[in-house]
């Protein structure tokens, strides 16, 4: 863009995307259908900085006849218009059941940080009490 001679670039903000695979794919389609979403933004002028799996979750109610599905979270930086092609390519990708793109506010951001790390340090303190539990004499 380019105002008066000067260049100016668009700013970059943070999004998170989330979309929900069909249950039926087996772990080798999902890893290269996460693959083309996240070449999409790369390509698109994004930076990738974490991809999620969530695993395959039982959903709320039916999407096109599927009771679960995998969920997938992109955490990315990028010109807004990054966020209309990969909107238009979950609409070509049948495996898509849904999809939602959000902006990430900087003080979401941080919030999302200090829950990822307070499970983490929830996960770590279950293990080592489960390991300081087999150790015990019988």
């Amino acid at each position: 863009m380019e105002t008066k001679g000067i260049k100016t670039q668009m700013a970059e903000k943070r999004y998170e995307s989330t979309f929900l695979l069909s249950s039926n794919l087996q772990d080798e389609p999902v890893a290269a259908i996460i693959k083309k979403f996240e070449d999409i933004i790369t390509k698109n002028g994004g930076k990738l900085i974490d991809t999620e799996r969530w695993g395959v979750r039982r959903l709320a109610y039916e999407i096109k006849k599927h009771t679960s599905a995998h969920y997938i979270s992109l955490h990315y930086t990028a010109p807004s218009t990054t966020n209309a092609k990969l909107d238009r390519a979950y609409q070509l990708d049948e495996d898509i059941l849904r999809w939602l793109t959000l902006e990430m506010p900087d003080e979401n951001h941080q919030a999302r940080i200090a829950m990822k790390t307070r499970a983490e340090t929830v996960e770590a303190r279950k293990i080592s009490m489960a390991q300081a539990k087999s150790e015990l004499p019988a």
